[in-house]
C-alpha cells in the first residue's frame, strides 16, 4: 500500500515516488519533503499506478527498474493514466539512449536513480514549475479562444452545449430582437445578457438590470417607469425608471416569471408601443429600450395556469435561449472551479487550495442545484477554509459526497442525493444506477482483498466468471489494487 504522509498536512504541493528500493524511497523522501509538500510512496508499479489514479500527485518520480514493470513501460503507463501529471524516470543504470527515449515519449525529466539531493529537488522543482506554467497558459488559451471566437469573455466553457448557447448569443447580439433568457437559478442569466448587450450595437449605452421578484407591485412599478412628485407618500420628487435610464441601450428584466398580472400589462404596452407614463404622471414618455428578460419559472405553464398573460409571453419568446444547468456540462466543471480558486485566491490575497483526486470524484458527481453561482460560492469558502493545503473528500460538504446526515447521526442517501436523469424511464434510471453501484462495490472489494480475484468473488457471493465478466465490462484492472 502506499505510504501515508507524515508530518504537517498544511500542504500546496504532492509528490507520488515509485521505487521497489526502501533504503532509496527514504532517501528519495527525505530529499523532497517540505513544509509545503507532501511526498507518497509506493514498492511498485501496480501500487503505484493505483496510487497515482487515487491521489491524482502534481508529479511522479518512477524508477526504471520495477520488477512488475520494467523499463520505460512505467513511464508510459503512468502517462496513460494520470494525464498531464509531469512524470520523471529514476534510471539505475543511466544512458543517453534511455533518457532519449524516455523523453520521446513524454516524460517530464531523466535522472540517475542515485543522484544526489540537490539535483533531485532541482529536477522536481522544474517540473512542478512546468506544470504550474502549462495549467496557467490552457487556461488563457481557453479564455482567449472563447474571447476570440465568441467575444464573451466572462463566460467559459468546453461543453458543446454552451458552445450551441454561444452561438445562439452571437447571432441575436446583431439585432435589437427581444431575448427570453431560460434557465435554472445560478447559471448565468445575467453574465448571458450582458455579454448579448455588450456584443450589439447599443454596447456603448447603458445596460440596466433590475430584478423583478425583488419588490412589490407597486414599488416595481415604480422602479420601471418612475413616478412624479406627491404620487404616494414619500414621493418628495420626481424620479426617473429603469426604462428611462435604459433609454438607448438594454434592459435586463430578471425574475420576469415573478409578476403580478397587473404589471403584465403595463409591461406589454410598454413593449409594443416604447412609451409609458411615470407613477402619477400624465407625460407621456418615449424611449428606445431593448429587452432582453430572464426566467427560471415555466412560462408556459405559469400561461396555462392563468398566471402569466399569453399575449406577454409571446410577445417576449421572440428569441429564447435555455442555459444549461451545470450537471449537464460537467466537463465545465474543472475549467470553471480552476478560474474561481485562482480569481477568488487573488482577491483575497491567498494561495489556492490543492484539490484531490477524490474530491474532484464527488465534485464532479455532485448535482450543483445552485449550479454555477453554488460553484463559485463552495470555492471561495474553500480558498478562506483550506489556503494553501490539500482539499480532500473528508472536507467537502455531506450533501456533496452523496450523505446527508439524519438526527441520530447516522449518515444516509436522500432522493436529492442520487443523480437521475429525468430524459429517461424509470427503468432506464435504474440500470443506469444500478451499474454505478455494481462498479463501485467490486472496486472497494478489490481494494480490501487486495486484487486477489478468488477472495473478491468469495466475498461477493458470485463465481469468478461472473467476476471477470464485469471487471471487462467496466474497465477494472485488478492488478492495480494489488501489494
Amino acid at each position: 500500500m502506499t505510504d501515508e504522509p507524515r508530518g504537517e498536512r498544511d500542504i500546496s504541493e504532492s509528490v507520488l515516488l515509485i521505487d521497489g528500493g526502501e533504503f532509496t524511497r527514504q532517501r528519495v523522501e527525505a530529499a523532497l519533503r517540505g513544509e509545503k509538500r507532501v511526498v507518497y510512496t509506493a514498492r511498485s508499479a501496480n501500487e503505484g499506478l493505483a496510487a497515482a489514479r487515487r491521489l491524482r500527485p502534481d508529479v511522479v518520480l518512477v524508477s526504471l527498474g520495477l520488477e512488475d514493470c520494467p523499463g520505460v513501460l512505467a513511464v508510459d503507463r503512468l502517462l496513460q493514466a494520470v494525464e498531464g501529471v509531469p512524470i520523471i524516470a529514476l534510471a539505475p543504470e543511466p544512458t543517453v539512449d534511455g533518457a532519449v527515449e524516455v523523453l520521446r515519449r513524454g516524460g517530464a525529466d531523466y535522472l540517475p536513480l542515485h543522484s544526489g539531493r540537490t539535483q533531485i529537488m532541482a529536477t522536481t522543482q522544474r517540473a512542478l514549475q512546468e506544470a504550474r506554467q502549462r495549467t496557467v497558459r490552457e487556461l488563457e488559451r481557453v479564455r482567449e479562444a472563447v474571447r476570440d471566437q465568441y467575444g464573451f469573455s466572462q463566460l467559459l466553457t468546453r461543453s458543446p452545449k454552451m458552445l450551441a448557447v454561444f452561438d445562439q448569443m452571437r447571432a441575436v447580439a446583431r439585432t435589437d430582437a427581444t431575448v427570453l433568457i431560460l434557465g435554472e437559478t445560478g447559471t448565468g442569466k445575467e453574465l448571458v445578457s450582458r455579454a448579448v448587450h455588450e456584443r450589439s450595437r447599443r454596447a456603448e449605452r447603458p445596460f440596466i438590470a433590475i430584478n423583478c421578484g425583488a419588490f412589490t407591485e407597486t414599488l416595481l412599478e415604480s422602479e420601471l417607469f418612475g413616478h412624479e412628485k406627491g404620487s404616494f407618500t414619500g414621493a418628495l420628487g420626481r424620479r426617473a425608471g429603469m426604462f428611462e435610464m435604459a433609454d438607448g441601450g438594454t434592459l435586463f428584466l430578471d425574475e420576469l416569471g415573478e409578476t403580478t398580472l397587473n404589471v403584465q400589462v403595463n409591461l406589454l404596452r410598454v413593449l409594443e408601443e416604447m412609451a409609458f407614463r411615470r407613477v402619477g404622471g400624465r407625460e407621456t414618455v418615449r424611449v428606445d429600450v431593448r429587452i432582453v428578460a430572464a426566467t427560471n419559472v415555466n412560462l408556459q405553464d405559469a400561461v396555462s395556469e392563468g398566471r402569466f398573460r399569453e399575449d406577454l409571453f409571446y410577445r417576449l419568446n421572440v428569441f429564447p435561449i435555455r442555459l444549461p444547468p451545470l450537471r449537464e456540462r460537467r466537463e465545465d466543471i474543472p475549467l470553471l472551479m480552476r478560474h474561481f480558486l485562482d480569481e477568488l485566491s487573488a482577491e483575497y490575497s491567498l494561495e489556492a487550495p490543492v484539490v484531490s483526486a477524490d474530491a474532484i470524484s464527488s465534485i464532479l458527481t455532485y448535482r450543483w442545484p445552485g449550479n454555477v453561482r453554488q460553484l463559485r460560492s463552495m470555492c471561495e469558502r474553500w480558498v478562506i477554509t483550506r489556503a494553501g493545503q490539500r482539499l480532500e473528500r473528508e472536507h467537502l460538504p455531506a450533501d456533496m459526497t452523496g450523505l446527508s446526515i439524519d438526527p441520530a447521526g447516522e449518515a444516509r442517501l436522500t432522493a436529492r442525493d442520487i443523480d437521475v436523469d429525468l430524459a429517461l424511464s424509470l427503468k432506464d434510471n435504474v440500470g443506469r444506477l444500478a451499474a454505478k453501484v455494481e462498479q463501485a462495490y467490486l472496486s472497494r472489494m478489490l481494494e480490501r482483498n487486495h486484487g486477489h480475484l478468488g477472495n473478491t468473488a468469495s466475498a461477493a457471493g458470485i463465481t469468478r466468471r461472473t467476476l471477470y465478466t464485469k471487471l471487462r465490462q467496466f474497465g477494472i484492472q485488478a492488478g492495480d489494487y494489488k501489494d
